[in-house]
């Protein structure tokens, strides 16, 4: 009796993953998955469940700049490309099953309601993780989001009028984001971040640590200027070392550019839409994380500051005898 039924059961499997119904189900289930994800990427924010985790899924998958509300294209070239070649993987290996579809397309129902149904729900328990309006905790995972790129190498001005260079700060972990002085958007909101992330190291955190920030306007702020910047944000108080750069405008915007600083320039207003990017680099001179604005970013921030601190580095050094 049991053998019959495990027979059966053996049966009704092969026959759901030979013919028309596997395929059937897993083109449908990319449809919708590819719909969803079109979706949460031009969904407008807002303050409900749907609106927060929209937001946090395109900051996280499609690298989206709230700031901005510009997207890498990149990223949604990927998500849209992928579905696309599973699904002709799927008729290359079933074409002669889904040849059957043609014949009577309504008996693909069922398969289209239970993709439907299965993308859904997937999609509506992340959802419900978060209440709306409020932020969902995630641990940080260093080992994911860790990253190891070389920056460009650079010298530019400070606020002290001295050259600085990106290589005067090996051995130290170095906070480098851009901002501009006239900026009343999210410039602001850029140095208060740096700011509670630098309060929240200890002593001798702060003394491996070093806070840089880049102009985007190199053609008005000048050193003066963003000294003055430095003092409005009491920026003595937090760090150790901090450098506000600026520079001849194709060198700072040359820069800009090979750091990854997305920007543009209204002509007619001399406001900046731009990025809000910040990057931690290790004690080696590689960038290792990338973060953004964000009550998370801040403690993710900290935790990636704290543990660049700690990690051992040895200076290297050229034998004279070489």
């Amino acid at each position: 009796m049991k053998a019959s039924v495990v027979g059966t059961l053996l049966e009704k499997i092969e026959r759901f993953f030979m013919t028309w119904r596997f395929p059937s189900f897993m083109l449908f289930t990319l449809l919708f998955f590819w719909i969803l994800m079109m979706g949460m990427a031009f969904m407008p924010a807002s303050e409900t469940a749907w609106g927060t985790f929209a937001e946090d899924f395109k900051v996280w998958c499609f690298g989206y700049d709230p700031a901005t509300g510009t997207m890498e294209i990149m990223y949604l070239v990927m998500f849209t490309v992928n579905p696309l070649m599973l699904s002709l993987v799927i008729w290359f290996v079933w074409l002669d099953p889904l040849r059957e579809l043609f014949s009577n397309f309504k008996r693909v129902t069922p398969y289209a309601v239970s993709s439907l149904l299965l993308v859904f729900s997937v999609a509506f328990s992340f959802v419900m993780m978060a209440e709306p309006g409020e932020e969902t905790e995630f641990e940080f995972r260093p080992e994911t989001l860790r990253i190891s790129q070389s920056p460009p190498s650079f010298t530019l001005i400070n606020h002290r009028e001295e050259e600085v260079s990106l290589e005067k700060y090996r051995g130290k972990v170095v906070i480098l984001t851009s901002i501009y002085t006239s900026c009343a958007d999210t410039c602001p909101m850029l140095m208060n971040h740096a700011k509670k992330v630098m309060e929240n190291l200890s002593p001798d955190e702060r003394e491996e640590t070093v806070f840089m920030a880049i102009t985007m306007d190199p053609e008005r702020d000048s050193p003066e200027i963003l000294s003055r910047m430095a003092g409005l944000y009491d920026l003595e108080s937090c760090c150790n070392t901090y450098e506000m750069l600026t520079g001849e405008p194709d060198r700072v915007n040359r820069v800009l550019d090979e750091i990854g600083i997305r920007r543009r320039i209204d002509e007619e207003s001399g406001s900046i839409s731009h990025m809000n990017l910040f990057l931690l680099i290790d004690k080696t001179g590689k960038i290792a994380f990338r973060f953004s604005l964000g009550d998370r970013q801040i403690n993710w921030m900290t935790e990636a500051a704290k543990k660049l601190v700690r990690e051992p580095y040895q200076r290297e050094v050229t034998s004279i005898y070489e």
